[in-house]
């Protein structure tokens, strides 16, 4: 089912008592619905989570064409393979691994080409007040970077962080190592390389 169908039958969406519920109650509950066949459960489900997951989905894609598509991708997901569905954990996590997954698939799929941009940014800056599920979500990518960075050789390491930790020009960084700039630029393309086939 298209979510322009789901959204055009509004007319028979289920409204449900939240003041006595938390919000991630309330998605489970949803979530369950949705798996039962409920379809005015989908609708209410798509509308609450529906911007929330594509701010989670950009992160990593980058834009928001993109993320769209990805989000009401899991939707359609949700409805139409419902009876394949077994959840073994929390509803609400479930559709937010389900985005961080397909939004890493993106990136394997179409993304390399800008990894020696991006690769520095893939991390994303969570702050404090960020939603604890946003930051679980994300965790597992950064952390992955970061083993990766750890396995380069020490001066590959060192090279790649002044560049991208330290925003110096492969100028800059030659002069300082004492280093031809074509040097720089071999340990920068090993180093991008080996995080390439590390994390993805």
């Amino acid at each position: 089912m298209q979510m322009s169908t789901v959204m055009a039958s509004s007319n028979s969406t289920s409204e449900m008592a939240v003041s006595y519920k938390d919000d991630r109650s309330l998605v489970n509950e949803l979530v369950r619905e949705v798996l039962d066949g409920n379809e005015s459960a989908l609708e209410t489900l798509y509308k609450r989570l529906y911007n929330q997951l594509c701010h989670l989905s950009m992160r990593v894609v980058r834009t928001r064409e993109a993320a769209e598509e990805i989000v009401n991708d899991v939707f359609n997901k949700l409805w139409t393979r419902r009876s394949e569905i077994n959840l073994t954990g929390s509803p609400k996590s479930y559709l937010f691994v389900s985005v961080r997954n397909q939004s890493l698939d993106y990136l394997r799929k179409y993304k390399k080409e800008q990894f020696n941009e991006d690769i520095d940014e893939v991390g994303f800056s969570l702050s404090n007040d960020q939603d604890p599920h946003d930051i679980a979500t994300f965790n597992e990518l950064y952390d992955k970077i970061q083993e990766g960075i750890g396995q380069l050789p020490p001066q590959c390491q060192r090279i790649f962080k002044m560049s991208r930790e330290e925003g110096l020009k492969y100028k800059e960084i030659a002069a300082e190592l004492g280093i031809s700039i074509k040097t720089v630029e071999t340990q920068m393309g090993r180093a991008l390389k080996t995080l390439r086939e590390y994390v993805f």
